[in-house]
Parts: C-alpha cells; structure tokens; sequence
C-alpha cells in the first residue's frame, strides 16, 4: 500500500505556486487594462460635452437677433451665463464636471455686415474648445 501512495501522479506544491503566480500576474495585467478603459472613456466624455457645450453656446449666439446692440460693436470675451437659473455663470455635469463658457464678436469681419463670433468653452482637465461662426446681416 505505501508502494501506491509514492507511485501516484500529481502536482507538486512548487508546480501549484507558479501557476497561480502566472495566473496572478495575468488578471494583474487585466486590471490595469481595465483601468485604462475607463480612464479612456472618462476623458472621452469630457471631450464630447465640452465640445457640445460649445456648440450649444455658438448656436445660441448665432440665434441672437440681428438688431441686438451687442452686434453693433465688437465685444471681447464676455461670460456666457450656462446656468440662466442660477446665480452661476458655469454649468456642472454629474460626473462631467465644471464648464465656463466666453464669447466674442467683431463686427465687419471679415466684410462689412458680417460679424464674427468665437466661442471659448473651458472644461476640467484643461480641456478647452474654440468654435467660430459668422453671422451676415441683410
């Protein structure tokens, strides 16, 4: 009987700690691939809403009636108010962040009766777009 019990066939304990180390060491390596997914997609939704903050504002003002007197004069860098229902000017996402939005126009640019506007939308992580349009006058 003691004959059998040497003669059997199995792992050693050596050949059982170096497949769970390899094992280890590749759902460490998933992990990390994980991480880096959804750090990814994180600043890829940043990028999209800042970008669609920016269209949204350059839309508006564009949308602006002609006779409006900000159009009359070039204006630099005004605060665009993202937030009408608040004292705050910015606008906060749930899990986006924090937008702040500045807009411009010069008129007669680059002829007469068209006015340039440019659209400068701050994000988080330093994430800033600028959008220009122009807008003709009859």
């Amino acid at each position: 009987m003691l004959n059998n019990i040497r003669n059997e066939d199995g792992f050693t304990l050596i050949e059982v700690l170096v497949a769970l180390t390899i094992f280890a060491v590749g759902l460490l390596g998933i992990a990390g691939l994980q991480y880096r997914a959804y750090d990814f997609n994180r600043n890829s939704n940043v990028r999209a809403l800042t970008v669609g903050v920016a269209g949204m504002v350059l839309e508006e003002a564009l949308a602006l009636d002609e006779e409006n007197p900000l159009f009359d004069v070039t204006a630099l860098n005004m605060v665009w108010d993202l937030d009408p229902n608040t004292a705050a000017t910015t606008l906060t996402v749930n899990g986006g962040g924090t937008y702040s939005a500045v807009w411009s126009i010069t008129t007669a640019t680059p002829i007469a009766n068209v006015a340039r506007v440019d659209v400068t939308v701050n994000g988080p992580e330093g994430r800033n777009v600028t959008l220009i349009g122009y807008k003709r006058f009859l």
